[in-house]
């Protein structure tokens, strides 16, 4: 495929800022653009095995702080009904989302499917000021090898970083620039590195988690290089 044929089917727009950081040459920007293709695809698979460890920590946390009542919901559910702690005031945005997707479920509703179905956000938010203080303060406990004085806030602040790297690469954002018109991989280290102390912190080993399927630092590498 001829490099016109690719801008074509890309489009000049989307290609243009590879073309400017690569000094126009061709050969760069089809590299370049390539390199952040696979790049983008190493984080997705990174970013989606952490989200399913931090919510499985969160949620046998609160399995075991807030046991199934007598209807056996779990504390999901049991967080929006009238005393539940997903109530107070500043949550209810938390509220109405665990209620949209147990709405959305329907029937096929079970308390797994509906950990699965809520966003990384949400989760994340539970680091959030109200609901972590709604919680009874207890959610950092499933980071027993955290820093001492490192707070919610401090937690937040990193998910929140990981949040906005996930959603760059989910709406196919590139993540393989620095200033304007410059190469850099910084951003995505930086974030990578945050995934990897917030699994440090729960006691998890990243090397075995994503052990074939972490290319993040050789993509980066090459990225560096192009």
């Amino acid at each position: 495929m001829t490099f016109a044929e690719f801008e074509t089917l890309i489009s000049p727009v989307r290609l243009a800022k590879y073309g400017a950081a690569c000094g126009h040459s061709k050969r760069r920007t089809l590299n370049l653009y390539r390199a952040n293709v696979r790049l983008s695809g190493s984080l997705l698979a990174i970013l989606g095995m952490f989200e399913v460890v931090l919510r499985n920590k969160i949620d046998a946390h609160y399995k075991a702080q807030y046991p199934p009542g007598p209807g056996g919901t779990g504390w999901l559910l049991d967080a929006t009904l009238p005393g539940g702690f997903l109530t107070q005031h500043g949550c209810h945005n938390s509220a109405i989302k665990i209620n949209q997707a147990y709405s959305d479920l329907g029937v096929h509703y079970t308390h797994d499917r509906l950990v699965a179905t809520l966003s990384f956000g949400f989760w994340k938010y539970l680091f959030k000021g109200n609901q972590y203080m709604a919680g009874r303060n207890t959610l950092l406990s499933i980071f027993p090898n955290k820093p001492r004085h490192t707070n919610q806030a401090a937690v937040f602040s990193k998910l929140d970083k990981i949040n906005d790297l996930r959603n760059r690469v989910a709406h196919h954002e590139p993540v393989c620039f620095g200033a304007v018109n410059t190469i850099s991989t910084v951003y995505c280290r930086s974030h990578f590195q945050d995934i990897i102390d917030l699994l440090q912190w729960m006691n998890v080993d990243a090397s075995q988690l994503f052990r074939g399927v972490d290319g993040v630092i050789k993509e980066c590498n090459l990225i560096d290089h192009i």
